[in-house]
């Protein structure tokens, strides 16, 4: 135990002054500060949509209308229909009030107007229910056709209204009559939880590819220089394999929390400049949170392992990549069926069995907690296989490093490292 605790020590303080760490935390920490108290000291209301300043505030300091043009889109219409008159266009008008919209002679004049940049968008209406949307370049989200419709919409009602001598706005009213709802779970909000799982799940599948590689990193590098013959005089290689493990996971999780923990605090400070756009990031179920923990640490301690004893395999740092791809792709594989359960799927047959399988459980379990159907029972059957196999491969990697770390030369192969287990290494 006490070999255990000094390889142990000795792993972490290298990690702790090891200058790629701590410029990585000192980094990305500051990134973190510097990008969630940007609110505080700029307005990003125009980048970000809900950081603008309350209704009451805009009222005070900004006039009703945009008076600059200049900040106004434009819009062009041809009306071929002749359904919008002066009365209607005045109605088509209240639809775009930070917008110009102007009426053109001919489609070619509409089109012209778009290509040269002078407007950016124009519309040729073809009849009450038909038209054409020009527009140079498409844009991800443009709400212009949707406005245009629903404008178009509220001129057919008004000219169907005026035809049989309905009121229009009594009909207005009818037509937008507000619909109230209320919104009672029974079960688990997955919509709610899926930002968390999100998050969740990315914070271990990048700890795992990032850190797991540094494991088999460190295990190689000490094999690589020789100073593998010289440690394991000192102390057993059950102690050297265990540590360097430990210590890699105990390093990347703190250094994970000082990161989160500093955009934590961070956004608390900045909380009424965000609106408290980010609370529900720190407002996660107990219940996730908890499986996380367990789940998620177990998990990551499962995989770090195994990049350990993989390696122990090869003599040189240039052949990890090779010695590590299987493992690699495995949890990529993992990776994307676990976003196939975050899409609606999380009570799928292929969800519920990877839940169960070591490999994947730690992503897996938690989306079936966080976002469908699982018992106490699943749960603790489901951990416990996890802990059992994370043993299993603790054992196998302490065998696998001790059989391997004094062999040099070509990478060994993972089936012949497998055979090892078999025999006794007193032996071989």
């Amino acid at each position: 135990m006490k070999k255990f605790l000094n390889v142990l020590g000795f792993e972490l303080t290298n990690y702790f002054k090891t200058k790629g760490y701590i410029i990585t935390t000192i980094l990305i920490s500051l990134i973190l500060v510097v990008g969630l108290s940007l609110p505080s000291f700029f307005d990003l209301s125009g980048l970000i949509p809900g950081l603008g300043k309350s209704d009451s505030n805009i009222e005070q300091t900004q006039p009703e209308e945009t008076s600059n043009n200049e900040e106004k889109d434009n819009y062009v219409l041809f009306d071929k229909s002749g359904l919008i008159s002066d009365e209607n266009f005045d109605l088509l008008k209240s639809y775009f009030p930070n917008a110009n919209i102007d009426k053109v002679a001919s489609e070619t004049d509409a089109e012209n107007l778009v290509k040269d940049g002078t407007a950016n968008a124009g519309f040729v209406l073809e009849s009450s229910v038909k038209y054409n949307y020009l527009v140079e370049n498409t844009n991800f989200v443009d709400m212009s056709q949707m406005t245009f419709q629903s404008a178009l919409s509220a001129i057919n009602r008004k000219e169907y209204a005026e035809k049989n001598g309905i009121n229009y706005l009594e009909l207005e009213s009818i037509v937008n009559l507000p619909i109230q709802s209320e919104t009672t779970v029974l079960g688990k909000d997955g919509a709610g939880n899926f930002g968390y799982v999100y998050i969740l799940v990315f914070v271990i599948y990048m700890m795992t590819i990032l850190y797991g590689q540094l494991v088999a990193v460190s295990v190689t590098s000490e094999k690589s220089s020789r100073a593998i013959e010289v440690l394991v005089t000192s102390t057993s290689s059950t102690s050297l394999i265990l540590g360097k493990v430990i210590a890699a996971t105990l390093a990347s999780i703190i250094q994970v929390g000082v990161m989160l923990s500093t955009g934590v605090i961070t956004y608390s400070i900045n909380r009424d400049s965000w609106n408290g756009m980010l609370d529900g990031v720190l407002k996660m179920p107990a219940n996730i949170l908890i499986t996380f923990a367990f789940f998620g640490g177990i998990g990551y301690l499962f995989y770090c392992f195994i990049f350990g004893a993989l390696g122990a395999l090869v003599s040189k740092t240039e052949d990890i990549s090779s010695s590590i791809g299987s493992i690699t792709m495995v949890f990529v594989i993992v990776f994307f069926i676990s976003m196939y359960g975050m899409m609606g799927n999380a009570d799928s047959l292929i969800v519920k069995i990877a839940s169960f399988v070591p490999f994947s459980s730690a992503m897996t379990m938690l989306i079936r907690v966080a976002m469908g159907t699982v018992t106490n029972i699943e749960i603790i059957i489901s951990f416990v296989i996890l802990v059992i196999s994370t043993i299993l491969v603790a054992w196998g990697a302490i065998k696998i490093y001790r059989l391997a770390t004094l062999r040099y030369g070509n990478p060994i192969k993972l089936k012949n490292a497998l055979k090892w287990l078999k025999k006794d290494s007193t032996k071989i």
